[in-house]
Order: C-alpha cells, then sequence, then structure tokens
C-alpha cells in the first residue's frame, strides 16, 4: 500500500524544511531575533510593535556627596518600532512536495524554497540597516583595500562605548575579500563547513570585530546634491531627548539647495559643521568627546531615512536617523553641542551626483533586531513553527479556481533600529 500523505504533511514538511533554513542564514544571525505574536498586531497598533528603550542616567560629582543644587536624571521611557515588512511567500504545487516526501528527496524540493526566502529577508534587513545606520566611516565609494579598512569599524565602536562583548560585527562585499587574501590566510578555521553562516565567515576577530562576506548587501544611490557646498541649517531643530525617544530620529530644516530639482535620497549621509566650536559625537558611556587618530573631532553624521527634493527656494526638510541629542541634563547627549540655524551642511554618502555605490556595514548584534509574527493557522492543514527566533507557516491548501492543491510557505518579518549609534556604513580609506 502506498504512503497516506494527506493529513498533517504540513508538520512533516516543516521538520524536514527548518534546519536547512536556519543554516542557510548569515545576516540574521548577527542581529537580536525575536517571535511576536499575531495578537500584537492590532487596528491601534497599526504596522509596528513598540520594543522598549533601556533607560540612561547621568552621575553627580561632588567632593562632599551633597547633590541639593545638582539636577536630577530625567526618567524618560523610550520604545523602539518594529515596523513589519511585506509577507514572504513561496507556493509550490502539492505534488512535487509529496513526490519528494515519498522518496524522500525532500532537499531538492526545499533547496531553492529557502534560497529565495532567505535571499528575500536578507536582502530586506540590509537595505533596511543602510537606512537606519547613523555612522559613515572612510571614503564614500573607496573599495577596502586592506584589513586596517576594517580596523577602523572596530576603533570607531570602541570609542562610541559600544559593548566589546564579540558581538561586532563587519559585513562586506564579496569582492573586498578578494583584496583582503593574502592578509586572511588562517585567520579563520571552524574545523567544518556545515552552514552559510560558517562559510561566510572571514575572521572569527580581525581587529575586534566578527568580519565576514554577504551576498545580500544592497546597494544605494546617492541624490543629485552631494557636490552643493552651499547648504546650511534653516533653523536649529528639536535635539531633546524627549522628542527622538520612540523613533531615534530627527528633522533637520536644510536650505540653500538646487531650486525645484536637488534631491537628497534615503540613506545619504550628512554632516554637520559648526559656525562655532564642534558639533562631535560623544561617546555614550562616558559622555566624553571623541577624537581620532590624528586628534580631530569626529563630527556627528546623521543617514537619511526620509529625503525628498527641494522646493522653489532650495529648502527641504530631511529626517535622519542617529539624533543630535543635546539638553542640559546631559544624561542622554550624543553630541559636544547643538545644531544651529547656518551651519552648515555636506553630503558625504557620495562623490558624484546620483553615484551608486555599494556600502559595508559595521553594526553591534543590538542595534537591529528581526522579528518575525507568529502567523495564525491557514486551512485544514497548516502548521507554524518557532526556532532561535524565526516563525516560519506551512500550510496545504486548496484552489478551487485552478483544481489543484497547493503548498505556500510564509514569512512576516518586523524590523527594528534599537540603537542606530551602534552601527553605521563602511568603505575604504582613501
Amino acid at each position: 500500500m502506498s504512503n497516506n500523505l494527506s493529513s498533517n504533511v504540513s508538520q512533516k514538511v516543516l521538520k524536514k524544511f527548518l534546519p536547512g533554513f536556519m543554516s542557510d542564514l548569515v545576516s540574521c544571525k548577527t542581529v537580536d531575533r525575536q517571535v511576536i505574536g499575531n495578537g500584537d498586531l492590532n487596528p491601534d497598533t497599526g504596522d509596528s510593535v513598540a520594543v522598549k528603550r533601556p533607560h540612561q542616567y547621568k552621575s553627580n560629582r561632588t567632593s562632599d556627596g551633597d547633590i541639593s543644587g545638582g539636577t536630577k536624571s530625567d526618567l524618560i521611557s523610550g520604545s523602539a518600532k518594529a515596523v513589519v515588512q511585506d509577507y514572504i511567500t513561496v507556493a509550490v504545487d502539492v505534488s512535487d512536495v509529496e513526490r519528494a516526501l515519498e522518496l524522500n528527496q525532500m532537499e531538492k524540493v526545499f533547496e531553492p524554497i529557502r534560497q529565495r526566502i532567505v535571499t528575500d529577508l536578507e536582502t530586506s534587513l540590509n537595505e533596511f540597516m543602510v537606512q537606519n545606520s547613523s555612522h559613515l566611516l572612510g571614503t564614500a565609494g573607496t573599495p577596502i583595500t586592506k584589513w586596517s579598512d576594517v580596523a577602523q569599524c572596530n576603533a570607531f565602536m570602541q570609542s562610541m562605548g559600544v559593548p566589546s562583548d564579540n558581538n561586532r560585527f563587519a559585513q562586506i562585499n564579496p569582492y573586498a575579500q578578494t583584496s583582503l587574501a593574502d592578509a586572511q590566510s588562517g585567520l579563520f578555521s571552524s574545523g567544518k563547513v556545515d552552514s552559510a553562516w560558517e562559510r561566510a565567515q572571514i575572521s572569527t576577530n580581525f581587529g575586534g570585530v566578527r568580519a565576514y562576506t554577504s551576498n545580500a548587501l544592497t546597494s544605494h544611490t546617492n541624490g543629485n546634491q552631494v557636490t552643493n557646498a552651499s547648504i546650511t541649517v534653516a533653523s536649529a531643530p528639536i535635539q531633546t531627548y524627549l522628542n527622538t525617544k520612540d523613533t531615534y530620529t530627527m528633522t533637520v530644516a536644510l536650505t540653500g539647495l538646487t531650486a525645484t530639482t536637488g534631491t537628497i535620497n534615503a540613506g545619504d549621509v550628512i554632516q554637520v559643521t559648526a559656525a562655532s566650536g564642534s558639533v562631535s559625537w560623544l561617546n555614550q558611556q562616558t559622555k566624553q568627546p571623541i577624537i581620532d587618530g590624528s586628534g580631530n573631532f569626529i563630527k556627528w553624521t546623521g543617514t537619511v531615512v526620509t529625503g525628498g527634493t527641494a522646493d522653489g527656494s532650495g529648502n527641504l526638510s530631511v529626517v535622519v536617523t542617529g539624533p543630535a541629542i543635546y539638553e542640559a541634563s546631559g544624561a542622554y547627549n550624543s553630541v559636544s553641542q547643538a545644531i544651529a540655524s547656518g551651519d552648515g551642511v555636506s553630503i558625504i554618502s557620495g562623490v558624484a551626483d546620483e553615484d551608486t555605490q555599494l556600502p559595508n556595514l559595521f553594526y553591534h548584534k543590538s542595534a537591529f533586531g528581526l522579528c518575525t509574527v507568529k502567523l495564525p493557522p491557514l486551512g485544514y492543514d497548516s502548521s507554524t513553527v518557532s526556532y532561535e527566533g524565526i516563525s516560519i507557516r506551512v500550510c496545504k491548501y486548496f484552489d478551487g479556481d485552478a483544481n489543484k492543491h497547493q503548498y505556500r510557505f510564509d514569512l512576516l518579518p518586523a524590523f527594528a533600529a534599537y540603537n542606530p549609534y551602534m552601527a553605521g556604513k563602511f568603505f575604504g580609506v582613501a
């Protein structure tokens, strides 16, 4: 008698599908992952789920312990939003799956399905990280040619006060591995190669970061305003933690763009040059200004998440991530002084109008979050499995119009930028 596969096939499929799927992941293994229930999404929450941010405090330094005249730290609760993305769905004819089950050849059917879902998921995640990473290191457009180009990431993260807990990552264009080949010999050897994650690693610790290659890095096209040297801040932005705590973004009004045609794209990076002093980054732990190897203050940069085209007067307001927070209490300050009206603005993410580049990424694991929604059953033979922060649903269903059975594999991701100060794009140093 032939095998009866008509019931609970989805459970059998998931048991065989999941191990290979987890093995194919690379970028997703470098960020925090969690499963959120379908009930967490409702008309009140819209397309996002709030995740609480940690509090920060400022200490008082006194000779006698009397803090009566000092300023107490504000207790402000902030949250990050995990924004739900599009469904990633692959549908396959039921006969292909059941035939593979019968012949014990599931790998032939599952491999292209897994690869399609993983590719879509990781490409979308990396695009989100590119547009929500605050910093830019190196010279935009300059390829990585030496390991010091990678080591700059760790030096910067150390200066920013990013935790040094073996969770700092550098995600590199695969072609950069050719330039680094001579230097990387013997840097990493796992003793076995059984997952895409292990194959992608170049070094488990080079210059303080875990470097790996990724073919899911996404390109970025700069706006046409990169060469304009006359852009200035039109009015001082709101730079309080209370105004930025739930988004970690701020709005900056700009003027001096090319009227009606000047564009700044999402993913472009702006840098402010203050009329007096320096709007420079602070170490997020010590709150001291960051100084580079040449003794210069490292200027604040913000990555544009909402850009646009200038109006007829050359004005444009952009929303940037990695806000320049500056207030009297200082507990949440990210920069050494406030951005002021008239400060100069440079677009440092490009070297030519509408230049397209493939930036590399550096970040701490806690900078970003990948959430997947635990989807409810769909149909009479439907199963959902959650493992290591990833939830996938498989269901068998009947298409009455087409008169055939099919399977569908579903994953619904949500991405969160927990802390853009812990992440950035980087290039080689010219």
